[in-house]
């Protein structure tokens, strides 16, 4: 009856911790995509931070040469 209560309890953790590695296999690729993602965003953000800038420089110029 022992074994039988042991066993039980060792396939149960066997699947506890299947569904565990399961689940931060699948999380650690999506938090993955997702970095890559940001850092798509984030190259973007500073081409547009720099043309922005460039845009104020030429306002700026404007302004003086009136």
């Amino acid at each position: 009856m022992v074994a039988i209560a042991w066993g039980a309890a060792l396939l149960v953790a066997v699947v506890v911790l299947g569904s565990c590695l399961y689940e931060l296999s699948w999380k650690s690729e999506r938090l993955r995509k997702d970095v890559a993602l940001l850092t798509d965003t984030e190259a973007e953000l500073a081409t547009l931070q720099a043309r922005i800038h460039t845009a104020q420089e030429r306002l700026a110029i404007l302004r003086l040469e009136r």
